[in-house]
């Protein structure tokens, strides 16, 4: 393989060597920080989620559905913006009525969630550049199912219906989730990612209903006319239950997709985990039917959990997704554990460091008390930069190596920690992994993501050479390279 210059992220395993390579990959869980915004408005309710965000200069618009369960006013999408992604404000917008007032942050009305995006296409008209693609639930002779519907604005805010998602196959109901759209800018076409299902998963017994949920990708040169679906390919990760996906470019680098997606967990029986389990009466009341009874289509409300994944992909086709989860409930609040939990933001964004001359962090946003007595909150967790997943060593050296590539670049950074005993130490080996003299780096110890390696060599005399990248690594870890 060759090498350009920019970015290589240690989220897979798909440029290493695993004959030699015996330091860790796994996936990483973010810091829980701070609460920093609550669906507390009548129009909100306690069943909003479903948020995305779009990031611009300096500035950044958030979208989300309103809605109560049970059901007590329309499907809603409001509102909110910030200068900085940490403090939000719910502008006053004059757009809707709700009770007798148009002082509210509603923007569309009668739409299941949807998902808002800014149109990079350079074709793309002015007054189509800020999309959101909502599910509407239709009654028809042949059935009851869900429309995609693309609304488009010029300024973020006023949206007007442009036209129904036509896909080459219907997914029936299925698009009640956060299906996400892009306009990828390296090969100039659109991409979807919506919520479809697929058969059951064989091995596993727990199953016994006949689909599981799932992810399709497709395509389209026009954002209007889409390909046929086709479901990725997780390699080998076991075959769960994807619900929102939380798919988007990876902000630092749009050739690499990442993905959040929420697994969806149902237990069969009330068992004594159940009963231990935080929460336990309200859990009970929301499996019930409006008749008061506990029926099999009403038990899934308080019997399913959800939890968080991460994966990426090169290609958005291939996905390589770790099993083990990225975020989780957490602690028992008597509210979490529950269906709902875990649903990130779409929208990965940049955020200050929290500590003075600190590097900035990735911040993503996670919803929390989802269809409770209690207000939808989001919670800010955060990330080092590139930092989802890692190659990690215990206190004994271990190694990572690379598959054989040549690159283009006359510099390498390396993002990386350890601790102050700990070490990181690179070296670049030949085709028959030989050492190459003059280029083995001192040990490298401390914790930050762009540390310039030294070499007593240029390493632009091993331009086109093959080569591999050896990294011996002693109580660290290390999450990604660069080549500049």
């Amino acid at each position: 393989m060759h090498l350009t210059k920019g970015l290589y992220p240690f989220w897979d395993d798909l440029m290493t060597d695993i004959r030699v390579t015996d330091a860790a990959l796994s996936v990483n869980r973010p810091q829980r920080i701070e609460n920093v915004f609550k669906t507390d408005e009548k129009w909100e309710g306690n069943q909003s989620d479903f948020f995305s965000i779009i990031r611009e200069k300096d500035f950044f618009r958030m979208y989300y559905l309103g809605t109560n369960h049970p059901a007590s006013h329309p499907w809603f999408i409001c509102y909110a913006e910030s200068k900085d992604g940490i403090n939000w404000v719910k502008p006053k917008l004059d757009i809707f009525e709700f009770e007798g007032s148009k002082d509210n942050n509603i923007i569309l009305e009668g739409i299941g969630g949807g998902f808002a995006m800014y149109d990079t296409n350079p074709n793309c008209p002015e007054d189509e550049k800020y999309k959101i693609f909502g599910p509407k639930y239709n009654d028809h002779e042949d059935g009851f199912y869900c429309d995609l519907v693309c609304f488009t604005s010029r300024d973020g805010i006023h949206f007007e219906k442009h036209h129904i998602f036509e896909a080459q196959e219907r997914y029936n109901n299925m698009y009640d989730s956060l299906n996400t759209v892009y306009f990828d800018n390296n090969d100039n076409k659109y991409y979807a990612f919506i919520r479809t299902t697929h058969s059951k998963p064989i091995n596993n017994p727990k199953y016994d209903q006949d689909y599981a949920r799932s992810i399709t990708v497709l395509t389209s040169e026009d954002c209007v006319h889409w390909s046929k679906g086709i479901s990725p390919n997780f390699m080998g990760a076991e075959d769960v239950e994807l619900y929102t996906n939380c798919i988007s470019p990876y902000i630092y680098d749009s050739r690499y997709y990442i993905g959040f997606p929420t697994r969806y967990v149902e237990r069969k029986i009330w068992d004594d985990s159940f009963e231990e389990l935080t929460a336990k009466e309200w859990r009970l009341e929301r499996m019930k039917n409006p008749n008061g009874e506990i029926k099999d289509n009403t038990a899934r409300y308080g019997l399913a959990i959800t939890d968080c994944l991460f994966m990426s992909s090169r290609d958005k086709f291939n996905w390589y997704r770790f099993d083990e989860a990225c975020l989780t409930p957490g602690p028992e609040d008597g509210y979490n554990w529950e269906y709902g939990d875990c649903y990130p933001a779409v929208g990965l964004i940049e955020t200050p460091g929290r500590f003075k001359g600190t590097e900035p962090e990735l911040s993503l946003f996670c919803e929390s008390h989802h269809w409770t007595d209690k207000p939808v909150e989001l919670i800010r967790y955060v990330f080092r930069k590139d930092g989802f997943a890692s190659y990690k060593a215990p206190y004994k050296e271990k190694t990572l190596r690379t598959k054989e590539f040549t690159f283009e670049g006359d510099k390498l950074y390396i993002n990386f920690k350890t601790s102050a005993r700990g070490y990181v130490k690179v070296s670049f080996l030949d085709d028959k992994n030989n050492p190459i003299e003059g280029y083995e780096s001192a040990e490298h110890f401390g914790d930050t993501t762009k540390r310039y390696i030294k070499f007593s060599k240029n390493l632009s005399l091993l331009k086109d050479k093959k080569v591999k990248l050896d990294f011996k690594l002693f109580d660290a870890e290390i999450f990604s390279f660069t080549l500049d």
